[in-house]
């Protein structure tokens, strides 16, 4: 068996129904295709290229693509065209003349001719390196040479090379014969729309790097693309030039950038208020997208927003199905299908239709959520559908690294950048809403201000004055009447001076929860500066006299007593401004709230020997209720309780509860001045106060125990003042019943 040993080499052979699976199952949608291979000519730093279809309104018509690139020469067509999966735009990653960042990569895109028909001619007229413009000729008929089972290498291209004239127009025309579908009209106004939305419409956008701009020969004159239709019959309409889509009736225009140390920026021009506004993410880490960047315009089809245009809400509304999007540019052409109708790639119709806040998605920075509070309702559901948008996300593969389109041309390979690009978007957009919602707030605001109002009295005055005018009507009846006319326009004016104090007193309570809102961050910031100084100051002690050590040790004590008060302070507003506390009612366990109410005080009560008694047993808990309205109900009655033992001989407070029959009963004692049983009742009026003068707690607004009263009537429950024995003075019951199921919202 020895002497029969063999040895060789073997070699791959490629099957030529490679070429089907490249270009045909591959390169799966006829539009896609044919952008491949415009694509090709902007790689060839061409400034047009033009498509015919002649007689494409059924199968066998034609398909012609012209470019006035640099095109290839007869070297260039058989070393690199005619290699598969060649390296070269790897390898030399721009282009020649105006170093537009290369668009391929697997070097298969120009299979995709196949996809398109079955015959290719394809005609390249370049410059020689000998100054020599010469025309390459070569016929591809897939259909009957390129056969299942026939090995591609062996495969003959016939070709025909010849010299031109010095003026003739270099680039290459490639001509599709035999196409392989019949292009109805919805599909020719589908391609219409992929080609018009290929290019980025906004070249600014384009990312180029450094390198790439320093090193360009000349400057980029830009590319346009056109499209010819002949003899399809109703289809010849669709032909002409693709413009640039209607921008300048959009509500806003949101630009962004991510910069060099991966923080998002983002400018906000609202076209119909004039504001212009700018956002820094620095919450977010965008690193690995730098100079990604994005610009999307914000449509609201009304009337009041399109005047003045050559269109209405239905066209720009049909205009907004059809083309409306936030696309995805990769080195300047776009990935499909990001942005298409169908395609909801930033969950944004997701989002519109499950009235889901995206903030809970996508983590905006503080100064975001902080507006979003501002904002009356809820503003997240102003987000836009796709529809209302028109935009392009501008990434470059030259310049990020993690970002590579799938092999079919389709969509990006889907990695944590990916992710991130995502939602660098998604933040812009967001904040955009937020800018929309509160424009829209103020709008009603505007018109609530301006309707003509007419109070109830004068409304009744006015029937009043018709019924006195009625002889049909007998003189009893009438006068009857007007008698109880007259009662109503008295209750009806009772009730609007009523209504006028209640709203002077939300008025109050809400610039009073915006500013405070607005003072957490800053009081936040104070507690930090506070305990750092506190620390250097322990740690400049060892180099001091020690003779100074007893005044430096009282300085520190007072530093750290000032900490200690202030950040009692902050850590009830960290309570009351908690999300938890005004997004879900739950059961609380009674005695830890009120010592979470009662400890910000600690330092008050002790520097003026105030005594505080918690009597609420461990085990109780309260009905269903917003944390936020719990800790404002217990905050009002215990610093009433503060400010009535001030100055008296004996300063004690307590606090205990029970419950009986399904209702809590929450009482407050104090040892303070008391309340005379004729003024109890008038405390919960807005705007009246018992409250002495306090050089700490202030003098009361007189809106406290209304507050109380409102927020436990909402429950079904109440507050007031009740009989109490020594050495108590005064007592405020909270009554709290039982209610309702736990709110998971």
């Amino acid at each position: 068996m020895a002497k029969d040993k063999k040895s060789g080499k073997f070699r791959f052979s490629v099957d030529s129904s490679l070429l089907f699976q490249l270009g045909e199952q591959l390169v799966a949608k006829p539009s896609i295709a044919l952008a491949e291979l415009v694509k090709n000519a902007y790689d060839a730093d061409a400034t047009r290229v033009r498509v015919t279809f002649e007689n494409v309104g059924q199968p066998g018509g034609i398909i012609v693509v012209e470019d006035n690139g640099h095109g290839m020469t007869f070297e260039e067509m058989r070393d690199s065209w005619m290699r598969i999966a060649t390296t070269e735009k790897r390898d030399n990653p721009v282009s020649r003349i105006y170093c537009r960042p290369l668009t391929g990569a697997k070097g298969i895109g120009r299979f995709a001719a196949r996809r398109l028909g079955n015959k290719l001619t394809i005609q390249s007229i370049a410059a020689r390196e000998d100054g020599v413009k010469e025309s390459v000729v070569a016929e591809f008929n897939w259909s009957e040479k390129f056969l299942p089972g026939e090995d591609l290498v062996k495969v003959p291209v016939s070709y025909v090379r010849q010299e031109v004239t010095p003026d003739t127009q270099t680039g290459v025309s490639l001509f599709i014969g035999e196409a392989r579908d019949a292009w109805t009209k919805s599909e020719i106004a589908a391609l219409r729309r992929d080609l018009l939305s290929l290019q980025s419409p906004f070249p600014g956008l384009i990312v180029k790097s450094e390198g790439t701009k320093s090193a360009a020969r000349l400057p980029d004159p830009g590319f346009d693309i056109v499209l010819d239709i002949e003899g399809s019959k109703e289809l010849e309409k669709l032909s002409g030039g693709l413009g640039k889509a209607f921008l300048e009736a959009a509500w806003a225009r949101l630009d962004g950038k991510i910069d060099k140390k991966g923080e998002a920026h983002y400018d906000i021009d609202v076209s119909a208020t004039g504001e212009q506004d700018s956002l820094v993410d620095d919450h977010n880490d965008y690193s690995g997208l730098e100079n990604a960047r994005l610009r999307v315009y914000f449509f609201v089809y009304s009337s009041e927003y399109l005047e003045g245009f050559d269109f209405g809400v239905r066209e720009a509304s049909r205009k907004g199905r059809e083309e409306g999007g936030v696309r995805l540019y990769l080195d300047g052409f776009r990935v499909f299908p990001y942005g298409d109708p169908s395609d909801d790639w930033l969950r944004l119709d997701e989002f519109a239709v499950r009235n889901v806040d995206m903030a809970k998605v996508i983590a905006p920075p503080e100064r975001v959520m902080d507006f979003a509070r501002t904002i009356p309702g809820r503003p997240y559901l102003s987000i836009p559908r796709n529809r209302q948008l028109f935009g392009a996300v501008a990434i470059s593969q030259t310049q990020h690294s993690d970002i590579e389109i799938n092999i079919s041309r389709e969509r990006l390979i889907e990695t944590m950048t990916v992710e991130q690009l995502r939602q660098f978007v998604q933040n812009g957009l967001y904040w955009m809403t937020l800018k929309y919602a509160a424009f829209l707030a103020e709008e009603k605001e505007k018109r609530h201000r301006e309707r003509p109002k007419r109070s109830v009295p004068d409304i009744i005055e006015d029937v009043k004055t018709t019924v006195a005018t009625q002889t049909a009507i007998p003189e009893d009846k009438r006068q009857y009447i007007i008698f109880n006319l007259d009662k109503a326009i008295e209750q009806a004016k009772e009730e609007e001076e009523y209504q006028i104090s209640e709203i002077s007193m939300l008025r109050i309570l809400a610039s009073a929860g915006t500013t405070i809102s607005l003072m957490n961050h800053q009081l936040q910031a104070l507690v930090g500066a506070v305990l750092q100084t506190e620390q250097d100051l322990l740690r400049l002690r060892l180099e001091i006299p020690e003779a100074l050590y007893d005044q430096y040790d009282d300085i520190t004590a007072q530093v750290s007593e000032w900490y200690e008060m202030v950040e009692q302070q902050v850590s009830q507003l960290r309570f009351m401004l908690s999300p938890d506390s005004r997004q879900r009612r739950k059961q609380h366990a009674l005695r830890e709230v009120v010592e979470n109410v009662t400890k910000p005080m600690s330092y008050y009560m002790k520097k003026y020997g105030v005594e505080f008694k918690n009597n609420v047993p461990s085990a109780l808990r309260t009905p269903l209720i917003y944390q936020a309205e719990l800790y404002s109900v217990l905050i009002n009655i215990f610093s009433n309780a503060l400010k009535a033992v001030y100055g008296q001989p004996t300063r004690r407070v307590a606090a205990e509860a029970e419950k009986s029959d399904s209702t809590l009963f929450i009482r407050m004692m104090d040892t303070g001045v008391g309340l005379p049983v004729e003024r109890r009742e008038i405390s919960f009026k807005p705007f009246v106060t018992t409250s002495l003068p306090n050089p700490v707690l202030g003098v009361g607004t007189g809106l406290g125990l209304k507050v109380v009263r409102d927020i436990l009537e909402l429950y079904g429950g109440t507050a007031h003042f009740i009989d109490v024995e020594e050495p108590w003075k005064t007592c405020i019951e909270v009554v709290l019943p039982e209610g309702g199921t736990e709110d998971d919202n």
